[in-house]
């Protein structure tokens, strides 16, 4: 059967996320520190895990990273099941009772979201621009020649990282025209952009990211599976 949190008082509840109260038996993974389980109310399911020391985690790096990777593989497995509203790592609240009060309280407003999710997932299309690779300057170069050398490198250089640029804006503009609710982010080194698509579509979008990697050699283009919505909840 698809491990259930009993009512009644308990300790912390760990909470990853929401889904829809399955209607059949639904495979759980292991969580952080022990089995994940189902903790029903109305039409919804909390998935959530007892016994996680939130408080030591967070004092040890090594076991917090490996709890923060544990919580985001949970979520994408239990995704593969049907619409799921992810939460940040980290949720927990006092006791299996305060977290079905609050899940009372909102049940329409949740199991709204999760009919309007659908079979839909969040692709995260990552862009990550190709080494400029110059050729190095001629040896035997000296004086006013090496500095000419140089100076033409250098303005070579710059020509190259305007053509990458040039290509990266069009690349955006066709993914964006394509795609109008893609969420753009160019804050890190790679630029990531977040769709969130019916996964019937994740072929076609597949072909449409072949197809712009073709026209678009300076950037590599990579796309995630299918995961939980965590830019679009």
């Amino acid at each position: 059967m698809t491990p259930a949190v009993s009512s009644g008082p308990s300790g912390p509840l760990y909470w990853y996320g929401l889904c829809l109260n399955p209607a059949q038996l639904m495979p759980l993974p292991s969580g952080i520190a022990g089995p994940v389980a189902l903790l029903a109310v109305g039409a919804l399911a909390a998935i959530v895990e007892e016994n996680v020391d939130l408080e030591a985690i967070q004092a040890d790096n090594a076991r917090l990273l490996e709890a923060v990777i544990r919580h985001d593989q949970v979520l994408c497995q239990i995704c593969q099941s049907g619409p799921l509203l992810p939460l940040r790592f980290g949720t927990q609240l006092p006791s299996s009772d305060s977290l079905q009060a609050y899940l009372t309280q909102e049940q329409a407003a949740y199991h709204a979201k999760l009919l309007a999710l659908g079979d839909q997932a969040e692709y995260q299309i990552k862009l990550i621009p190709v080494d400029i690779d110059l050729p190095p300057l001629p040896e035997g170069l000296k004086g006013r020649d090496y500095f000419l050398a140089k100076k033409q490198r250098l303005q070579d250089l710059a020509l190259a990282q305007q053509q990458q640029q040039a290509e990266q804006q069009r690349l955006l503009q066709a993914l964006t025209a394509a795609y109008p609710q893609a969420v753009v982010d160019e804050a890190a080194t790679a630029t990531k952009v977040y769709l969130l698509l019916p996964r019937s579509q994740q072929e076609a979008l597949a072909t449409d990211l072949g197809e712009w990697q073709a026209a678009s050699p300076q950037w590599q283009i990579h796309m995630s599976e299918a995961l939980p919505p965590y830019h679009f909840v």
